[in-house]
């Protein structure tokens, strides 16, 4: 029953790896932009406010989020920093060290680790899908509270290596690549990005 656990969790944790968001698209440009370790402190971050989601969604957390307000504050709030990122990734001009293609050896982990955090944590889908899935993962007769626990490390474990994947080949991509193309692809990054703020402050006002 154990690896029947650690299987489904593999698979969810492959499907949920493939699918693109806010956090994919901002740890792709993260990664080419500021370099692989840059984006692994990203991917860090995003792995830990995962985790924290699991465990709160586990903990009957999930009555909070019923609340109107509540989701109306995440909507806005999460919309709001993703806009944020958007408008820099639209309008941040590289310096001097970038444009000449030198990789800044000084990374700001923290920062990027909390960066990371946020922007997954206050994705108000990325709530209700961990909400979602403990809740019908939990109710599984089958699984005791090991099998739960196996299935949702395999999970995030899956999610967490998949994303270093993304960091490590946006990064050696992006070497290849021109000023040029890189500010372009900054630029519809960030527009994906805006949108999906409005998107999220919208839903969070009008449902």
């Amino acid at each position: 029953m154990i690896l029947k656990a650690i299987f489904q969790g593999f698979i969810l944790g492959t499907v949920l790896a493939i699918q693109p968001g806010p956090s994919f698209f901002t740890l792709l440009q993260t990664s080419s932009k500021k370099g692989f370790k840059s984006g692994l402190a990203l991917a860090t971050g995003i792995f830990l406010s995962d985790l924290i989601c699991v465990v709160l969604a586990y903990l009957g957390i999930a009555q909070f989020f019923d609340n109107p307000k509540t989701r109306v504050m995440v909507g806005f709030v999460g919309g709001s920093l993703l806009i944020v990122f958007g408008l820099v990734s639209i309008f941040h001009k590289k310096s001097a060290a970038e444009e000449k293609g030198i990789e800044i050896k000084a990374v700001n982990v923290p920062l990027y680790i909390t960066k990371g955090f946020f922007l997954n944590l206050l994705n108000p889908s990325v709530i209700f899908l961990w909400i979602l899935w403990v809740g019908a993962v939990s109710s599984n007769k089958e699984f005791t509270r090991i099998h739960i626990t196996m299935f949702f490390i395999t999970t995030l474990s899956i999610v967490f290596i998949t994303d270093i994947l993304k960091a490590y080949f946006a990064n050696k991509i992006s070497k290849r690549l021109s000023h040029v193309i890189l500010r372009k692809i900054s630029m519809i990054l960030g527009v994906v990005l805006i949108a999906t703020g409005l998107v999220f402050i919208c839903r969070g006002i009008f449902m």
